[in-house]
């Protein structure tokens, strides 16, 4: 039997949930009628993926994830008529693969969260102390020295934290990417959590996994990542970053804005005992 046309391809499996567009409206309509307070509104507008503008007037900026860097043509599309419809005709692309969008405003932010939405993509976590978009090279699948495509890795990691608990409650945002294991034009090494495939010979099988690192950053203190682990199985990549997490969660520095990131709680903590708290 022939599958049909809606379930093929990846617009049937989208990062996108309609009805927490439902809750951006509802939020906002209790901010304006002073239900809450502008701490809690920015907060939680910031984990929808909107920022507010400083300049005069109610205009927003809208940041939409595009997991992997990868799009299909009607997601493109989307975002097409998002900037000429609520922008400017125009959107920036951003080292996260993310497409942002200018000059918005607030009340139009529903019609174009919806318009994304309908072809899969999401604004969710997208800005705030959240698990941001998790990258991977614009080379994966083709890379002449790779060793393998970490794309469904990554996506499997996207997957998996996309709206998990953790995600959204972070001292601040955390940055993850993946690398084939050859050159690495993802920058995993300046990741909070950077992931470089690794092949392994077990048992007279191959097994693939990644080495990873951790701690990296740039900005105001720059810094390549540190080896936590050499080689660790594809199958425990979850599992260690939610482990990860916890950590950061239960002893980031939630007062210290420019002096919380994982590199600082690693720094503060030292290496050993940060290693051996999860």
């Amino acid at each position: 039997m022939a599958a049909h046309a809606s379930t093929l391809g990846r617009a049937s499996t989208g990062f996108a949930s309609p009805g927490e567009i439902d809750t951006f409206v509802e939020t906002l309509g209790r901010f304006e009628r002073g239900e809450i307070d502008a701490d809690a509104w920015r907060a939680f507008r910031l984990i929808a993926g909107t920022y507010g503008q400083r300049q005069e007037g109610d205009l927003s900026m809208l940041r939409a994830k595009i997991p992997q860097g990868i799009l299909t043509a009607q997601q493109l599309e989307a975002l097409a008529d998002v900037a000429d419809d609520h922008s400017r005709g125009f959107a920036h692309i951003t080292t996260r693969q993310n497409i942002q969008f200018h000059f918005m405003k607030l009340h139009e932010v529903e019609e174009a969260m919806r318009r994304l939405a309908d072809a899969g993509l999401t604004t969710r976590e997208a800005c705030g102390n959240s698990v941001r978009n998790v990258t991977t090279s614009p080379t994966a699948g083709v890379a002449e020295d790779e060793l393998f495509d970490p794309t469904p890795y990554a996506e499997a990691m996207t997957r998996y934290f996309l709206r998990h608990p953790l995600s959204s409650s972070l001292p601040r945002k955390f940055k993850i990417a993946f690398t084939g294991g050859g050159a690495d034009h993802a920058f995993a090494l300046v990741n909070d959590l950077g992931w470089h495939a690794r092949v392994e010979r077990r048992d007279g099988r191959e097994v693939r996994g990644f080495r990873l690192t951790v701690g990296g950053g740039t900005a105001l203190w720059c810094q390549s990542g540190r080896e936590l682990f050499a080689f660790l199985p594809a199958g425990d990549i979850l599992g260690v970053t939610e482990a990860i997490l916890r950590v950061f969660t239960a002893h980031g520095d939630r007062v210290h804005r420019h002096k919380n990131r994982m590199r600082d709680m690693i720094k503060l903590m030292g290496w050993d005992a940060w290693r051996a708290s999860f």
